[in-house]
């Protein structure tokens, strides 16, 4: 039975030319890109659908309510909604 490994490519590039590079602060695999310099996780844990981007800041703009309200009730780190914010202005 043969038996291939799987290719990772970088998610900038799109380039094959990776390799280990660490581990970040939750403890993911970090891995940089050799042809850009790209150092990421391969596959993050979270991504935030457009929908849910959209009913917190929806929130935040009706409800006036602190980061710190928002991302308890969402569940939500007050950087990763500052960053959505700075986006949108």
């Amino acid at each position: 039975m043969i038996q291939t490994s799987p290719v990772n490519h970088c998610r900038d590039c799109g380039s094959a030319h990776i390799v280990r590079n660490g581990r970040n602060r939750c403890g993911s695999q970090q891995y940089l890109c050799r042809e850009c310099g790209a150092s990421k996780v391969l596959h993050p844990k979270q991504f935030h659908s457009e929908e849910r981007k959209a009913e917190v800041l929806r929130a935040y703009q009706e409800r006036s309510s602190s980061l710190r309200g928002l991302s308890r009730t969402f569940g939500i780190s007050r950087k990763t909604i500052t960053a959505w914010l700075k986006k949108t202005s």
